[in-house]
């Protein structure tokens, strides 16, 4: 049994299970507030003052926020922007940059002219992918006036394009090393034009690794959502207070939401905690996703001596 695949599979099934049914069992709703209340005790003993952020416990499984907005439920409204936009990206990454990766690979020997020349290839996939995206969102994300939405498809446009190089390089690769294979050059002898042997001879051999690339870039995506969400960029726009400066996520996209709340390290700790656990917890999930996926698919075209 693929015990790492079988894990991998159950956390993302279950994450994006939440993403799309658990807003309609959530105890509370997004827009519901805890205000300032005096609870008197019982019998005459000494009230209580329940005033925000509340602490994790019956009403509030995962606490509240500072402003008393419920935490499980700002996580729930995230979850679809985090999941859906890192599969999204990854998926739109692999299948340009793939594509891309494999003509050059297989066409790039016999043709006289390139497309694209090593050297520029290399430095195009040697900048840093953070350092570009941050370069080119900073200007847009931070208090405009496009809507959540717009923003967040926005940063999946600029997060693939600054991917595309690794995926097709690494594409490219395999590429080379599956065209000189046996079966290919003798297609080729036998008269099979490129096109053919692309589709019938390479892609089936492609097939399995762009399914494991796919989710190891999820992975790459979600990890630079959180690189960005350090400089208070955030899946969906960032909205800045002035006097004392504060920023905030538009979307409560999780990444956002441990970014906002980084000065709660030291007091109030669940509010950066309980975010990050869910992050942490989704990553792992589709890290564990890939490692059981490469045991699946070695295991299954190992070839054993058999005496």
């Amino acid at each position: 049994m693929n015990k790492t695949l079988f894990a991998g599979l159950l956390i993302t099934a279950f994450m994006i299970a939440a993403a799309l049914f658990a807003g309609s069992i959530a105890p509370h709703d997004l827009t519901e507030q805890v205000k300032i209340e005096y609870i008197p005790g019982k019998d005459g003993s000494k009230g209580t003052v329940l005033a925000p952020p509340v602490a994790p416990g019956a009403h509030y499984p995962f606490g509240t926020d500072k402003h008393g907005y419920d935490l499980m439920a700002k996580l729930i409204d995230g979850a679809k922007y985090t999941i859906f936009l890192s599969i999204g990206v990854a998926f739109a990454r692999v299948l340009v940059g793939g594509s891309l990766g494999v003509l050059l690979g297989y066409f790039g020997k016999r043709s006289s002219r390139r497309f694209l020349s090593s050297s520029v290839w290399n430095v195009m996939n040697g900048i840093p992918i953070f350092l570009i995206s941050w370069l080119l969102l900073v200007g847009i994300s931070i208090n405009s006036e496009l809507s959540p939405l717009s923003l967040s498809l926005l940063m999946g446009v600029v997060l693939t394009a600054v991917g595309i190089p690794s995926v097709a390089s690494a594409v490219k690769e395999k590429t080379r090393v599956l065209r000189e294979r046996p079966f290919v050059l003798a297609a080729y002898s036998l008269g099979a034009n490129d096109w053919r042997i692309l589709r019938s001879h390479l892609f089936p051999h492609l097939k399995e690794s762009l399914l494991i690339l796919i989710v190891q870039e999820v992975v790459l995506v979600l990890t630079l959502f959180g690189q960005l969400a350090i400089f208070n960029l955030f899946v969906g726009g960032t909205t800045m207070y002035m006097d004392p400066p504060e920023y905030h996520s538009r979307t409560n996209e999780w990444a956002g939401l441990i970014g906002q709340a980084r000065g709660f390290l030291y007091v109030n700790r669940w509010i950066l905690f309980i975010p990050l656990a869910a992050y942490v917890l989704l990553i792992m999930g589709f890290h564990l996703l890939s490692s059981g996926l490469e045991k699946l698919f070695h295991r299954r075209y190992a070839k054993f001596s058999q005496l």
